[in-house]
């Protein structure tokens, strides 16, 4: 069961492992990041976050789909780097009613929604497109902060 989609693009931190982990309750937690699992080093350095209680698997965005429909009895997060890819596993089924942004980061092109979401034009739009599908996009760095709703687009560009 899918208990928490995040956007991060810091992929996999203490935020992640310390807070949300307990707080859903998780056995599993899904990276989903073609990048990340396209480099053994970097997918090994993730997944050694993993302990007895909590598997971590790093996977590309297709696998990582199938990786989450199939563990339909284990508590999944699922971590993905930017919200195009957020989108990806979304329209590949994976059906989700919140979507989390943690950190997202575009300071040289973006609107500054808090000190750590900072979107640009491509991301307003797929919020845009989420939230006409239903998705609620909530800002929230950990679970014991309250969680923000996205604010609307100012209308200016990013």
């Amino acid at each position: 069961m899918l208990t928490l989609v995040r956007v991060d693009d810091r992929l996999l931190h203490g935020q992640i492992i310390c807070a949300w982990v307990p707080f859903v309750k998780a056995d599993s937690l899904v990276v989903a990041s073609d990048e990340a699992a396209g480099d053994s080093l970097i997918s090994d350095i993730i997944e050694s976050c993993g302990c007895k209680s909590l598997s971590v698997n790093v996977e590309n965005i297709d696998d990582a789909v199938k990786c989450v429909k199939r563990s339909d009895k284990e508590r999944v997060i699922l971590i993905v780097g930017n919200l195009a890819d957020a989108m990806r596993v979304y329209e590949q089924g994976l059906r989700f009613t919140t979507l989390n942004l943690g950190n997202i980061h575009h300071e040289d092109s973006g609107r500054k929604i808090t000190p750590s979401v900072i979107v640009n034009r491509e991301d307003e739009e797929i919020i845009g497109k989420f939230r006409s599908l239903g998705v609620s996009i909530e800002i929230r760095d950990v679970p014991a902060s309250s969680a923000s709703p996205y604010p609307e687009s100012s209308g200016r560009p990013c």
